[in-house]
């Protein structure tokens, strides 16, 4: 498993930086959006964290992540949505 992580990983690396998931439609990053899915974050702290920095959910892949990070479902938003960074 952790071999798996790790070729992922140095995959991540070769990427463009325009296929990351920050770019993806998929990808959901509002502070507000994460406070409303995420029950209980604002109790801890806040969509808004500066420890958060651009992380958010993949809505394909449901799980939490890395602005950064990539992934073969990578789909490039519509000129007529918006992102959120």
């Amino acid at each position: 498993m952790y071999k798996a992580l790790l070729r992922r990983k140095l995959t991540l690396h070769e990427q463009p930086g325009n296929m990351r998931c920050i770019y993806c439609t998929h990808f959901r990053n509002s502070p507000d959006y994460l406070e409303q899915e995420i029950k209980g974050l604002n109790t801890l702290s806040s969509g808004h964290a500066s420890v958060r920095k651009d992380d958010g959910i993949c809505l394909k892949n449901d799980v939490y992540l890395s602005a950064r990070d990539w992934c073969e479902k990578f789909e490039r938003p519509d000129s007529n949505d918006i992102l959120t960074a």
